[in-house]
Order: structure tokens, then C-alpha cells, then sequence
């Protein structure tokens, strides 16, 4: 978060309510609004292109993981970089966003990522289209991401 430009007393504030969700998160605000305070839309575009990097960083890796690749690529001998290079772009994309919802898991890699090694957009497609995959994701989401890829 400093690296976002948020200062040091602040960053560590909000980094204290990592990881806390629905009503805890709201009463952790609550009891620290003063500390926290805002942040700014610079600091918030920063820590965006900031998280999109780390996760983007974290979806290579997975899909450069050995054991990834000798899972799912249609040629398991294939290098680390060139499994990566080959996927589409399109496709990456929807990987990270995946990824940073926290979707792109092994149970959603069984069905993914045989199409993105491939670089099968249709079939890829369809997974994120076939709402019996994501009942998790909430609607909003889950739309959003279909009409993303299917615009793009």
C-alpha cells in the first residue's frame, strides 16, 4: 500500500482488516474510521495497478507450473514460457480477473485450463458462460465477466 502512495500509519491500519469479510469487516471500519480514513483516487488507481500485476504475476506462474502443464497442455513437454506465450491474450485477461476474485482455483482449472493452453476462445468461452460452473460468483459478476469476453 505505500506503494500506492498511502502513508505508513495508514497502510497499516487497513492492512490490520486484511482478510476480514461481511459484518466483522463492517464493525472493524467502524471501530478504526478515524485511523483509516479515505483514500484518495490516485491511491486507489495505484493499488489497483498494483494488485493487477501481483495477480497477473500469479496466474503465469500457474500456468507455468510443471504440474499444471503436464496436467492440462495437449503437449506436456512443452516449455514453461512457450505454454504462457501461446495463451491468448483475451484469455489471460479473464484469468486474472479470476484470479483476483478468487475463481481461478484447481477446481476451476479442470475446466479452463485445457482451453487456454489450447487457445480455444470459443470453448473457453462457454465455461465462463455455462452459469452451472460459477453458482458461487454472484450474478453481477458472473454477467459482467461474460459480456467482457464475449465484447472483446
Amino acid at each position: 500500500m505505500k506503494k500506492s502512495g498511502i502513508k505508513k500509519e495508514k497502510a497499516a491500519a487497513i492492512a490490520n482488516g486484511a482478510r476480514i469479510k461481511g459484518c466483522s469487516a463492517y464493525n472493524f471500519f467502524i471501530m478504526n474510521r478515524d485511523l483509516i480514513g479515505e483514500i484518495t483516487e490516485q491511491q486507489q488507481l495505484n493499488l489497483f495497478i498494483l494488485t493487477y500485476d501481483e495477480i497477473k504475476k500469479d496466474v503465469e506462474r500457474i500456468c507455468k507450473d510443471d504440474f499444471t502443464i503436464k496436467k492440462y497442455h495437449p503437449d506436456p513437454n512443452i516449455s514453461a514460457s512457450l505454454a504462457w506465450n501461446n495463451i491468448p491474450g483475451k484469455i489471460k485477461e479473464v484469468l486474472v480477473d479470476l484470479r483476483y476474485w478468487g475463481d481461478y482455483n484447481p477446481k476451476s482449472r479442470v475446466c479452463l485450463q485445457r482451453m487456454a493452453y489450447a487457445g480455444d476462445l470459443k470453448g473457453f468461452g462457454s465455461v465462463i458462460a455455462d452459469r452451472s460452473i460459477w453458482p458461487s460468483v454472484p450474478n453481477d459478476r458472473f454477467k459482467r465477466r461474460v459480456d467482457f469476453y464475449e465484447s472483446n
